[in-house]
């Protein structure tokens, strides 16, 4: 017996399983699998509406037989169980609105699952038409990028009328990659199986590649009539249309072909199809590279919003394998617009000329270029040749066949891209546009008429015509004439007079045709010129006169216009009659005014103009009896900007007339008089002049015309317009105070003056202040005073500072603004009081705090001595020496070095009996500390070293200083050395052998503080005790003689001038006691000075750079 643990899954069929014994064999088929899952995921869908395909979810594939049986329950029925076998789904008849329930068994051997009950809505199932089948995929014949798809409808398997969407989908057969996807609706016939078709263009031909087309459908009713889902049906077998990269040619072609012309704007495609055994590298247009692979013989570029062409075109170049190239030429344009403005017109009633403007230019030449018809209906259509060539020469002719009637004109274009077409209606006698008059010359010329003659270009004979004459002069007037004429044969001659000219006046004369049914205007014609002849002037002079007190009359005329003279004047002729007894006086005058001198009685002057034609009218005036002058005031008139307001009053009403004179007033009495009349009734006027300046001030006078002649009524002065002052009044300080400035200002200048001044603007600021020690002083606004008298010239500021500086200006003003300001500068005076106040208070605050000051050193005098001025202290009350560390301290320092110290005097007496024969130290080492008696007694007293010199001083080294140096190092310097010296007394001797010092000497210094010094001691030296040191009134500095140790040789002899003396460290004062005991006897004496004590030289061995 075998047992088989964890078997693994066999095939669907089994595998078969062998036992063997001794005697036997057997085999046996084992199969292994799954229990079954419960049947799920139900979906039913229908394909015609009459049978109902319900499948559903397996589950886990169970590998081994499993059969399912399916119950299905109406609810209006029986339940019905079928078995269904193996497969997963079950077909039923199908019921509309009619729900069922369906519970799907599934069984195996190894166990059994049963689904839940699955109730099936019609809202559950989903229509899914029959694949559609395709029955063909072709090229169109007439368009080479054009695919026709057809296929059966297949509406005879439905059984009703169904709406229904065929969606078709292009794809390419080299990567199955969509290219296109389009859709179809219809309405089948349940009856047929029509055959359906659709057209899919394609961006380049068809031959570049071979495509592969499918079809698949969906219903399109309303969900009134079914209420389920609406799902695609699976995807036809795809049918294929071959291009030319399966072909059997060898040679390779380029599409599309050379020649084709391509509409600018479009997005077109181009390819090129390598020839069999070989495949396509490269492909460009023009200076495009970026090509795309259709398959491995073909290549494809796409060029989005292609540009037009140059005239020869746009090359398409593609490379094959093997370095071969071939490429094609292609033209791209634009269609034709349709022509505009079209408009037709006859010049000679026989030809009709039609024009029109083409709109954008096809960029097209050549064969490919635009050609144009004209269409009339009524006969076959006229090829307009030249309209065909250039633009902008588009026009045709057409011969008229129907002068009276109207006409249908049709202008049809036609280019490769496509065709466009206008029409017009046009009456022929209403486009008429005749020739313009031919030989248009000039005949006849008098003072006011000039005679011209002209002929028609072709025969206009019978033909009414309307004839318009232009007539330029020479001063840009400009004169029109309309005329009726009849046209007449060719080379006939029309004559017209035309009247009404100026004499003296060269004109320049041309006209032109249009018809009696206006249409347009001919051109103009040629450009006759006339020149009239003189005549007399034709108007009287415009005079006027200025009377001075002293009856010296200035007459003065305005010169007549060229209208006005009809020819040069060639001079006045001025008379003048005294009124009463009829004197009569005359003069010629070339000029425009002339100078009479008259007595008081009145006068007549009359002046005329002479031309060589004649004389003019007669001007009058009259000058009137001289009368007293009239006491008239001066008023100001308004100004407009470009002119004078001037209003005035007559006295007489029976007057004849007024006027108004003006001139520059600044040019007075010799200005420029000009002047204006006007009517009697007339009482304002504004004046204006081209002479009339902004800001300049002029005077005008109002004259009234009487019987006996002109009166003055006004007088004025004004501006056009006034502006602000050109410059500032100019400033002067009149009087200061403390706390006021009196300013005065002169007159403006008139002509600087610019407007009528209305005021002054006063304006003072700070400038700085003396009591600031001439420091600047912030600025502040200038503070403004306003004087609103223009006839005031001073001002008085007041409320300012004392001592202080002002910037002070004034300013003009007018109507036209603020002038410029002339600035002076004023200090106002300093106030006593502040002078008196400005001494008196420092000096008490320095006494005070002088009081101030001297109180606190008083109460504080303890501490400021204690601070700046310290007691010295008493040496004899140091517990150093009490106590007995005073050895150990000299033997860690055995000097003290003041650096530099200089005293002021020494005096040596010096007993010079008492000498010895050889000057030598004996130096001893003694221990102990009980000896400092002894060395009180018998220690030398200590001479002063400079510590440092760093110059050399005339005269020699002093010995003693430089013998006793090297005896004496110090580990840490100090500021003071001491040396020892011997007084006067016996002499000593060690053991080696004493040396007697000289006579005994006695130095003299005032007494006080000289330090202790404990002298290091040398050990090897015998010890000996020294004759004890004469007694000395005060401190002496001490030593002990055994601490002198002598590195090697006997101590150099010392001389008695070479003595030092030590110093305090806080003084230059010497320390030696003022005097000796009764021991010491006195010798001579000595003076040293400065110089003995700097002797030393800076090469000195034992100098105190070196014993540091």
């Amino acid at each position: 017996m075998a047992m088989l643990i964890n078997l693994a899954l066999t095939s669907s069929k089994g595998e078969n399983l062998t036992c063997m014994t001794e005697e036997e064999s057997y085999t046996v088929l084992i199969q292994t699998g799954y229990p079954p899952d419960a049947p799920r995921d139900m979906k039913c869908v229908t394909q015609n509406f009459t049978k109902l395909n319900c499948s559903w979810d397996r589950g886990r594939d169970t590998n081994i037989e499993t059969n399912y049986i399916c119950c299905c329950h109406f609810l209006s029925r029986s339940t019905n169980c079928t078995q269904v076998g193996q497969v997963n789904f079950i077909e039923s008849e199908f019921l509309l609105f009619n729900d069922r329930i369906l519970q799907i068994t599934a069984t195996n051997e190894l166990g059994t699952q049963t689904s839940e009950k699955l109730t099936v809505k019609e809202s559950d199932i989903a229509f899914v038409p029959y694949t559609p089948k395709l029955k063909r995929v072709f090229k169109d014949p007439s368009n080479s990028q054009m695919m026709q798809v057809e296929w059966f409808e297949g509406g005879d398997t439905y059984g009703i009328d169904l709406k229904m969407i065929f969606q078709i989908q292009v794809l390419l057969a080299y990567d199955m990659q969509e290219v296109w996807m389009g859709n179809h609706s219809e309405t089948l016939n349940y009856t047929h199986n029509r055959v359906l078709h659709t057209t899919w263009t394609s961006d380049m031909p068809l031959k570049c590649t071979s495509y592969l087309v499918r079809i698949r459908s969906i219903g399109n009713d309303e969900k009134t009539l079914f209420m389920g889902r609406k799902a695609w049906s699976e995807w036809s077998s795809p049918l294929k249309l071959e291009g030319q990269d399966v072909s059997n040619e060898t040679s390779f072609k380029i599409y599309p072909v050379e020649g084709t012309v391509l509409e600018a704007g479009s997005n077109p495609a181009f390819c090129c199809v390598a020839g069999k055994g070989e495949h396509a590298e490269t492909l460009t247009f023009d200076n495009l590279t970026s090509f795309i692979k259709l398959s491995d013989r073909s290549l494809a570029i796409r060029v989005p919003n292609v540009s037009p062409s140059i005239e020869s075109g746009t090359n398409v170049v593609c490379k094959m394998s093997g370095e071969k190239y071939d490429g094609a030429v292609i033209f791209i344009g634009y269609p034709p617009d349709a022509p505009k403005n079209v408009s037709c017109e006859t010049r000679d009633l026989q030809t009709l000329n039609c024009t029109w403007d083409p709109g954008r230019s096809t960029r097209l030449v050549s064969k490919r270029r635009t050609i144009y018809h004209l269409n009339t209906g009524s006969q076959n259509s006229l090829l307009c040749k030249e309209a065909s060539r250039v633009y902008p020469d588009y026009w045709c002719a057409y011969p008229i066949s129907n002068i009276s009637g109207k006409t249908n004109i049709t202008i049809h274009g036609k280019n490769p891209l496509g065709e466009a077409e206008s029409s017009i209606t046009v009456y022929v006698t209403r486009v008429f546009r005749p020739f313009a008059p031919y030989e248009w010359k000039r005949e006849e010329v008098t003072r006011d008429s000039v005679t011209v003659s002209w002929s028609d270009r072709v025969d206009y004979t019978g033909i009414d015509l309307d004839c318009e004459i232009v007539i330029h002069d020479n001063l840009g007037k400009t004169m029109t004439l309309n005329r009726s004429v009849t046209g007449k044969r060719m080379n006939q001659r029309h004559t017209m007079t035309l009247t009404d000219l100026r004499p003296n006046t060269e004109y320049s004369i041309r006209a032109r045709y249009s018809s009696v049914h206006f249409w347009k205007w001919s051109k103009w014609s040629d450009v006759a010129h006339a020149k009239t002849k003189i005549a007399p002037p034709s108007v009287k002079l415009d005079v006027w006169r200025t009377v001075m007190p002293n009856r010296t009359v200035t007459t003065y005329w305005k010169p007549l216009s060229a209208l006005e003279a009809n020819g040069p004047v060639l001079f006045y002729n001025v008379t003048w009659t005294k009124v009463g007894n009829g004197s009569i006086n005359s003069n010629v005058e070339h000029g425009t005014d002339v100078q009479i001198h008259l007595d008081r009685a009145g006068y007549v002057i009359t002046i005329v103009a002479q031309n060589a034609a004649g004389v003019s009218p007669p001007s009058v005036i009259k000058i009137p009896p001289q009368q007293d002058d009239e006491n008239l005031g001066i008023e100001r008139s308004t100004g407009v900007g470009d002119g004078i307001n001037v209003t005035w009053r007559g006295h007489l009403a029976d007057n004849c007339g007024y006027t108004v004179q003006w001139c520059r007033l600044l040019s007075l009495p010799m200005c420029k008089v000009d002047w204006s009349k006007f009517p009697p009734d007339t009482t304002s006027a504004t004046i204006k002049s081209d002479a009339f300046q902004v800001g300049v001030r002029y005077s005008l006078e109002v004259f009234e015309c009487r019987s006996d002649g002109d009166h003055l009524l006004k007088k004025l002065i004004g501006y056009t317009r006034e502006l602000a002052p050109a410059e500032g009044p100019q400033v002067e300080v009149n009087q200061t105070s403390v706390e006021s400035v009196q300013i005065e200002w002169k007159d403006i200048p008139v002509e600087k003056q610019r407007g009528f001044v209305e005021g002054f603007k006063i304006y003072y600021s700070t400038l700085y202040n003396d009591s600031a020690a001439s420091k600047p002083v912030t600025a502040v606004n200038q503070q403004a005073k306003i004087v609103l008298r223009p006839d005031q010239r001073a001002f008085k500021i007041l409320g300012l500072e004392a001592g202080t500086t002002y910037n002070v200006g004034v300013r003009a003003f007018t109507k036209g603004g603020d002038g410029p300001s002339n600035m002076v500068t004023v200090t106002t005076p300093n106030s006593p009081i502040a002078l008196i106040l400005g001494i008196t208070l420092p000096l008490i605050g320095f006494i005070v705090l002088g009081v101030v000051f001297s109180i606190f050193c008083y109460q504080k005098q303890e501490w400021i001595k204690d601070t700046f001025y310290p007691d010295i202290p008493d040496p004899t009350n140091s517990k150093v020496l009490q106590n007995g560390s005073f050895d150990q301290v000299v033997n860690l320092c055995k000097t003290l070095e003041p650096k530099d110290c200089t005293p002021n005097e020494v005096q040596v007496v010096e007993d010079k009996q008492r000498r010895a024969e050889g000057n030598k130290y004996i130096i001893t080492n003694q221990q102990g500390e009980d000896n400092s008696d002894n060395e009180l007694q018998e220690g030398g007293v200590i001479s002063y070293r400079p510590s440092s010199t760093s110059v050399e001083t005339a005269g020699e080294p002093n010995p003693a200083f430089e013998a006793v140096a090297p005896l004496v190092p110090c580990v840490y310097p100090s500021e003071v050395t001491y040396t020892s010296i011997r007084g006067p007394g016996p002499a000593h001797q060690d053991r080696a052998g004493a040396v007697q010092l000289e006579d005994g000497m006695e130095v003299i210094v005032k007494s006080g503080y000289q330090p202790q010094v404990h002298v290091a001691t040398n050990p090897v030296l015998d010890r000996e005790q020294l004759d004890p040191a004469p007694h000395v009134n005060g401190y002496q500095p001490q030593m002990h003689k055994k601490s002198w140790s002598l590195d090697s040789g006997n101590l150099p002899t010392l001389e008695p001038e070479s003595i030092g003396s030590p110093t305090s460290i806080n003084s230059q004062a010497f320390l030696l006691p003022e005097m000796f005991g009764e021991e010491l006897k006195v010798g001579g004496s000595k003076t040293w000075s400065l110089p003995f004590f700097n002797a030393r030289t800076s090469s000195n061995p034992y100098s105190d750079d070196n014993l540091s």
